[in-house]
C-alpha cells in the first residue's frame, strides 16, 4: 500500500489554526519544578468475568488487538503504577514510568519521555520525544486508578487496543484556553502495530475554568497505516494475561485507519460538600484494507461509531457514578471467502450493537486510599451477563523534592 505520513497531510490545517490570535496560557502544562515520586495500585475482585469465545475475549464485529484483554473472575490487579518526574526551572522535564495493568503478569516500562518548553510570548511551545500515551483524548492517558470505574470504556477497547501507547514525538502549542497538539508515532501501537507503519494524529483541546465549573472539551483525528498486523494477545509475542491460554487464530490485516473524536468534561460544586461531574466521549472509525490468512484475502471496508456518556455525584468522602457504554459497527467483507473469514476474525456479529451500563459506589476512607463497588451489565455479547466487582485504589505521592 502506499504509505501517507498522516502529519504532512494535515500541515495545512494546522498552518490555519495557527493563524488565530488568542491569549497566552500553559494550558495542560505542568510548571511544578522538582521532583516527584508517585505510586498507584487498583485491585479488585469480581463474582464473573467476561464472557470468552474460545478462550478469547472478541467483542463481536470488532478486529481486536492490542492490550484490550478481558476482565477475570476473582481478585485481579489492575494496575500497579510508580512514576518519576523530573522539571527544571528553565522548562527541561522528563519522566519514567513502570507499570503493569490489565491484569497481566508482567511489569514494563510504560513511559519514558523527556521535553522541553518555549515562552514565546503569545504562545507555549512543548516538545516531547519519547515512548508514552497519546494525548489527542484524555481518556487514552487513564488507567484503572485514574478512572471512575475500574474498567476500560468500549470504544478505547475496540479501537485503540486499551490505550495508544507507542514511541514517537509531541508538538504542543498553548495559547488562552486552547491547546493545538500534534504527535507523530512508530507505528507499534495499535491500530498500526503492523510492520512498523507510521501513524499520527492531531487534536485541538479547550480548557476553562469559570469559578466552581471547570470545563475540558476537544476534537481529534488519528490516521493509523498497517501492514501485517496481527492480533498478538494470545501469542508468543503478548503479554502473559492470567490464567488465561488459547490457541488463536492466525490472520493479518493491511490497510488504513481513520479514526476522529470529540469529548466534552465538565465538572463543578454544588455546594462546599456537594460535587458534580458529566462526560461524553463520541469515536468515529472509517477502516479500509484486506485481511488475509496463509490461503485467503478478501476485502474489509467498515464504518464503526461508538462513545459513552457518564456522570457523578459526591458527597464529602461519598460517590456514586452511571456510565452507558455503546459501538455501532458496520462491516462490509467482500470476496469469495468473506464468510469464513468474517466468522474467523469475529468480524460477523449478527447486527448486534455491543453495549454496556455500569453503577458505581466509591467510598474515599483516606486522601490515598478509596473503595470501589460497581455493578455492570454486560451486553457486549449477543447475550449479556451481570457481575458485580469490588476494589480498592491505593494513590500517593511519595516523594515530593
Amino acid at each position: 500500500m502506499n504509505r501517507v505520513y498522516p502529519l504532512h497531510s494535515i500541515g495545512f490545517g494546522v498552518s490555519l489554526l495557527l493563524c488565530g490570535q488568542f491569549a497566552y496560557a500553559h494550558g495542560e502544562v505542568e510548571t511544578q519544578i522538582g521532583t516527584q515520586v508517585s505510586a498507584a495500585v487498583s485491585a479488585t475482585w469480581r463474582d464473573d468475568g467476561m464472557l470468552l469465545q474460545d478462550g478469547r475475549w472478541q467483542i463481536p464485529g470488532v478486529l481486536m488487538g492490542g492490550e484490550a484483554y478481558p476482565v477475570e473472575e476473582g481478585t485481579t490487579v489492575d494496575e500497579a503504577r510508580i512514576s518519576v518526574q523530573h522539571r527544571t526551572a528553565d522548562g527541561v522535564f522528563g519522566m519514567l514510568q513502570v507499570s503493569s495493568h490489565d491484569g497481566v503478569s508482567d511489569a514494563e516500562i510504560h513511559h519514558a519521555y523527556g521535553g522541553v518548553e518555549f515562552d514565546t510570548g503569545p504562545m507555549f511551545i512543548t516538545v516531547s520525544a519519547g515512548r508514552m500515551a497519546a494525548a489527542m483524548t484524555p481518556a487514552n492517558g487513564e488507567h484503572s486508578s485514574d478512572r471512575l470505574f475500574s474498567e476500560t470504556p468500549l470504544p478505547m477497547d475496540a479501537f485503540l487496543g486499551r490505550q495508544l501507547n507507542d514511541d514517537g514525538v509531541r508538538l504542543t502549542l498553548s495559547a488562552g484556553p486552547f491547546q493545538l497538539g500534534l504527535e507523530s508515532w512508530q507505528g507499534d501501537g495499535f491500530p498500526a502495530n503492523g510492520a512498523g507503519d507510521e501513524s499520527g494524529d492531531v487534536y485541538l483541546h479547550y480548557l476553562e475554568r469559570w469559578h466552581a465549573l471547570a470545563l475540558h472539551a476537544g476534537m481529534w483525528w488519528l490516521q493509523a497505516d498497517a501492514e501485517d498486523r496481527a492480533d498478538t494477545r494470545y501469542t508468543a509475542s503478548g503479554h502473559s494475561h492470567g490464567s488465561i491460554t488459547s490457541d488463536a487464530p492466525e490472520y493479518w490485516f493491511d490497510g488504513r485507519t481513520e479514526i476522529s473524536g470529540v469529548f466534552i468534561r465538565l465538572n463543578g460544586d454544588f455546594s462546599r460538600n456537594w460535587q458534580w461531574s458529566v462526560e461524553a466521549q463520541y469515536f468515529q472509525v472509517d477502516i479500509d484494507g484486506v485481511i488475509w490468512d496463509n490461503t485467503r484475502q478478501v476485502q474489509w471496508i467498515a464504518d464503526n461509531n461508538g462513545g459513552w456518556l457518564q456522570a457523578s455525584v459526591g458527597y464529602g468522602d461519598h460517590q456514586v457514578g452511571v456510565r452507558w457504554e455503546r459501538l455501532a459497527l458496520a462491516n462490509n467483507i467482500t470476496g469469495a471467502a468473506a464468510h469464513n473469514m468474517a466468522e474467523l476474525t469475529g468480524l460477523y456479529n449478527l447486527k448486534h450493537d455491543p453495549e454496556r451500563t455500569g453503577l458505581l459506589y466509591r467510598w474515599q476512607l483516606r486522601p490515598d486510599f478509596a473503595l470501589r463497588f460497581e455493578a455492570i451489565e454486560d451486553a457486549i455479547q449477543s447475550d449479556s451477563v451481570q457481575r458485580f466487582a469490588l476494589g480498592m485504589i491505593w494513590s500517593v505521592d511519595l516523594i515530593a523534592l
